[in-house]
């Protein structure tokens, strides 16, 4: 149920997350020209144009850029506000979105998919969103509403949120099955060997020591799996999740460099808005997750 609804702005909001008018149809389950209508009746009544449409393919325009952040701004707070006034008849509804940093599912501790089914089990109305990023674009989107939980290896926490410690993330140093010192028997491995070669580094977590840490790396990634690709390129050392190399399908191409010497710890947190009261499902949500309700065989 809509409460507050603004079909206009719900449709130029897809039309954009679809990339133009032709898969949009097909998420609103109206025709093109319904489409066009909608979104001439938009400009009309903001007064400018927001998108470039025709043989040049759909394309934003300035004010349509800000226009469409605006917008899904609004759509997300109605959603929320609608599900406010709904869960007081006792049903869990609205909107809940999550947000994780890449390559969680395999760690075992958090047991993610395990407290979402918990979540899901029960009988609601939930929209779910996951979205996944960097631990300081999910702190910006917590504290713009645009999340309602984020977990995270959070190192710089801030006033307007509350943290709770979820678990501990283990990670080794890694080369490929081409680099030198892939062979190279242990006894034979340093910091001083190590610290000869290039490292690749992710862009939002520096973890590796500051005598390995290269202040201008000549590789960076955003993500675990592009990591791991860069690694197993042979041209880079990097450091990875030890849950993670045990899952990767290639992992046979990577060696564990160095354990006893290199080894670093990334706390998890839960992190939501620093406020007295939460909408049920995330008050849900956040009981599922910090359980501590024992695995079953």
């Amino acid at each position: 149920m809509k409460l507050l609804r603004n079909t206009l702005l719900e449709t130029f909001v897809t039309v954009v997350e679809c990339g133009g008018f032709t898969d949009a149809q097909y998420a609103l389950g109206i025709t093109q020209s319904a489409i066009s209508i909608r979104i001439r009746d938009l400009e009309a009544a903001l007064g400018y144009r927001i998108c470039e449409r025709g043989r040049g393919g759909f394309r934003l325009t300035e004010r349509g850029e800000i226009a469409y952040r605006k917008a899904g701004d609004i759509l997300r707070s109605a959603r929320d506000f609608d599900a406010e006034l709904l869960e007081l008849r006792d049903t869990i509804t609205g909107d809940l979105r999550i947000g994780l940093v890449d390559a969680v599912n395999t760690l075992a501790d958090l047991k993610l998919a395990k407290s979402l089914k918990r979540f899901l089990d029960r009988p609601n109305e939930v929209r779910l969103e996951i979205v996944v990023a960097s631990p300081t674009e999910l702190t910006q989107r917590l504290i713009t509403g645009d999340l309602h939980v984020a977990i995270a290896p959070f190192r710089n926490k801030v006033a307007d949120l509350v943290y709770t410690e979820l678990c501990h993330e283990v990670h080794h140093l890694y080369c490929g099955r081409d680099h030198p010192l892939f062979k190279l028997p242990n006894d034979q491995i340093d910091l001083d060997v190590i610290s000869g070669y290039e490292m690749c580094q992710r862009n939002y977590d520096m973890l590796v020591s500051p005598e390995l840490q290269a202040r201008h790396p000549k590789a960076v990634v955003a993500n675990m799996e592009a990591m791991a690709t860069m690694i197993e390129t042979g041209h880079y050392l990097g450091m990875l999740p030890v849950h993670f190399v045990e899952n990767w399908a290639r992992r046979d191409k990577l060696r564990e460099l160095a354990p006893n010497m290199l080894n670093w710890t990334s706390t998890f947190y839960l992190a939501t808005r620093a406020t007295r009261a939460h909408r049920r499902a995330v008050e849900l949500f956040v009981q599922d997750i910090c359980s501590s309700e024992p695995e079953t065989a």
